[in-house]
């Protein structure tokens, strides 16, 4: 009877391992022939731009209006505010002449008192004596370098 309890309790014998799959074969193809050396003539491709397509505008450089004549009637806050404190102010009487000045030019700005008060009526913009820079270049420097 013991061996009868024995045989009861007793482990089932282990499984045995996965067989493991067959390598499949591979087929070897030959290498094929080398190909007699032969020079090939340089070729050279031109690449046409593409058309810009009307929903995509080309970019454009922000335009700068650099002419003094842009403070004809402007009042005497509005050209302070674009070219700060002038450098140099005179009184002849319902007149005020302002002076800019930088390296490459002199601006003098022409201002006479009205109804609203002091307007420009007139500009004058020169190049200094040794300057390399063109006037108006030199006009929307000052405009730039003020803010």
């Amino acid at each position: 009877m013991l061996l009868l309890f024995a045989g009861c309790t007793a482990a089932p014998p282990p499984e045995p391992p996965p067989a493991e799959p067959a390598p499949a074969k591979q087929s070897v193809t030959p290498k094929p022939p080398e190909a007699p050396h032969r020079d090939i003539p340089a070729v050279t491709l031109e690449t046409k731009p593409k058309p810009r397509t009307a929903s995509v505008p080309p970019p454009r450089k922000p335009r700068f209006n650099d002419d003094p004549k842009q403070l004809f009637g402007l009042d005497g806050l509005r050209v302070a505010t674009l070219l700060g404190p002038a450098d140099f102010v005179r009184r002849d009487g319902p007149a005020e002449v302002w002076q800019y000045r930088a390296e490459a030019c002199v601006l003098n700005v022409y201002l006479y008192k009205g109804p609203g008060g002091l307007t420009v009526a007139h500009v004058d913009l020169r190049k200094r004596e040794r300057a390399s820079l063109p006037p108006r270049k030199c006009f929307r420097y000052m405009l730039t370098s003020s803010k």
